[in-house]
């Protein structure tokens, strides 16, 4: 998952970053310190650490960082706070069409290779080359990315990228030349062993169970935990119950009754802290000819959406209801929201307005107490996994209230792979999906309306756009925040509600919750995690954060 908030000004000409502070070798790291963390529950475990192919193993899992890091590490937590990782810092130039970057020095792949500016330079080519991988939304170059000796890296883009430095810096895995270049398809390869300059490397792969141990050649020192094993969970109910009887150190999805199962049993060191990070969403596969199709009907579906159920009961109250159809963060993105979508969504189903909108739309009741137009019911259903237990009874609490509003939609009940499948190739009618998040709310509408990046250059293989909602307006606006520099905050704030007019107009997805990054963690073994207290990074154990928090860990 990707579940980013806070807003970063990158607009400076030149950007001078923090030293962040890494654990180096010590007589307690030399030991041997496990660490147990789950990301995800319900995938199938494949042996494919392709960090280009969102559903590899490392993409489902959201493990890629173990292996592969960034540019730069942003904290979505902390306005204008970032960390340099592989660069040490970057300039804006060209008036934001030229991204200088430079490199750290000393730094070594963990096959012993050299890290120099070759690789950054042949990591963007390759996505360039290869749109099918460019699953961060990296923007297009007008020429090939350039190395400069072997610590300066040179990016040149068609028009001004301000908005897109996390995506170009932050999620941008960067990956070695001398591997990658014998491989023919990036986005569809199958990677056994990878090769990165992370803080681990690969130890063993199993159907039920992945391990990592320390990279020997990793430039920040040696982690305080030297192995890091990922078990495979059938559910979160499975991975609720290896949290109770202490086989976890680290989860990432929604423990109900988390107090009673885990904090209670040792409230010494049983902890999690939930940050806000993203806008959950009811995703609409918008093709073809069906209702859904329809944005009226997708108005009406979102008004007939019970969202305090959803946030008391699907999520025990860790996340509450959007209250704004703009899909914006709130309250963290708050100062970008036009005052007409301040509010506008109910927080329980709002009858009359979806009979208001059905009404006008052409619909009218059938006997059957449905709504229907030329002898068709509004029929979908909503898929998502049974494993997510969190998003499955949200489903099955939408389905309830939407039926008492005359609108027949069903549950769609998979295993996590599928979902991830069905997503990626457009073959479902609607999903639960958690929102991108980001450090500006450009992060989250390109995910859900940028089509062109997302969808078209691999229309079976999606990284974004699920819904394939493609719309020339939605372009259009989204390039003109794209382009648009941070510190110009009258543009920047008009640009954003262009884009919010489009989500309550249009309904490509339905905003449902502000939802949660998930992080709960034991300190009976390591010390250091993200805190409300020390907010240092998106606290959940996936991308591209995890070198930055397993290097902020101590062995207790």
């Amino acid at each position: 998952m990707i579940r980013k908030i806070a807003i970063i000004a990158s607009a400076m000409s030149c950007l001078t970053l923090g030293v962040i502070g890494v654990n180096g070798a010590t007589a307690s790291a030399a030991k041997s310190h496990v660490l147990t963390e789950e990301g995800n529950t319900g995938v199938t475990f494949t042996k494919n650490f392709n960090p280009f192919n969102p559903n590899s193993l490392v993409g489902q899992m959201s493990i890629k960082s173990l292996t592969y890091e960034p540019l730069i590490e942003f904290d979505y937590l902390k306005a204008n706070t970032q960390y340099p990782w592989l660069a040490t810092g970057y300039t804006w130039t060209n008036g934001g069409r030229t991204l200088t970057f430079a490199l750290r020095h000393n730094v070594e792949w963990s096959d012993g290779q050299p890290f120099t500016s070759a690789d950054v330079a042949y990591t963007f080519n390759l996505i360039g080359q290869s749109p099918a991988a460019n699953y961060s939304g990296v923007p297009a170059m007008t020429s090939p990315a350039i190395a400069k000796g072997a610590y300066t890296v040179v990016l040149n883009f068609a028009s001004p990228a301000y908005q897109d430095i996390t995506g170009i810096a932050g999620s941008t895995l960067i990956v070695p030349e001398h591997i990658w270049s014998k491989i023919a398809n990036p986005a569809k390869a199958v990677i056994t062993y990878p090769v990165g300059t992370g803080p681990y490397v690969l130890k063993s792969y199993s159907p039920q169970l992945v391990s990592y141990v320390a990279n020997p050649h990793y430039w920040g020192g040696t982690p305080a935990a030297t192995q890091v094993n990922i078990p495979s969970y059938s559910s979160n109910a499975s991975a609720a119950t290896a949290l109770a009887n202490g086989q976890l150190d680290w989860a990432g999805n929604d423990i109900a009754n988390i107090k009673s199962l885990f904090i209670n049993k040792n409230p010494k060191t049983n902890h999690y802290f939930f940050a806000g990070g993203n806008t959950v969403s009811l995703e609409f596969n918008t093709t073809g000819t069906g209702p859904l199709s329809d944005p009226k009907v997708r108005a009406a579906i979102s008004a007939g959406i019970n969202r305090t159920a959803l946030g008391v009961e699907g999520e025990s109250g860790y996340e509450v209801p959007a209250t704004s159809s703009s899909g914006l963060i709130l309250p963290n993105q708050g100062a970008f929201q036009s005052p007409a979508t301040k509010n506008d969504l109910s927080p329980t189903a709002d009858a009359a307005k979806v009979a208001s909108i059905l009404t006008s739309d052409g619909y009218t009741k059938a006997s059957s107490g449905m709504w229907e137009k030329n002898g068709q019911e509004i029929t979908f259903s909503i898929e998502d996994p049974t494993a997510y237990s969190d998003y499955y009874a949200d489903a099955q609490l939408i389905s309830n209230s939407l039926k008492s509003e005359g609108i027949n939609a069903t549950v769609d009940g998979v295993q996590a792979s599928q979902w991830y499948s069905d997503l990626a190739a457009g073959t479902f009618q609607s999903a639960i999906h958690w929102g991108a998040g980001g450090a500006n709310p450009f992060v989250q509408y390109q995910n859900w309306l940028d089509y062109n990046t997302f969808v078209a250059p691999n229309p079976t293989n999606a990284s974004g756009d699920f819904g394939r909602y493609k719309s020339p307006a939605a372009e259009t606006a989204l390039k003109k925040l794209e382009t648009t520099a941070p510190n110009n905050v009258a543009a920047v704030k008009s640009a954003t509600q262009a884009l919010g007019n489009i989500l309550t107009t249009q309904v490509p997805v339905a905003p449902l919750l502000y939802g949660a990054d998930w992080n709960i963690y034991s300190t009976a073994h390591f010390t250091g995690w993200v805190t409300a207290a020390n907010p240092y990074a998106d606290p959940s154990p996936s991308d591209p954060e995890l070198p930055l928090i397993l290097m902020h860990l101590k062995a207790a």
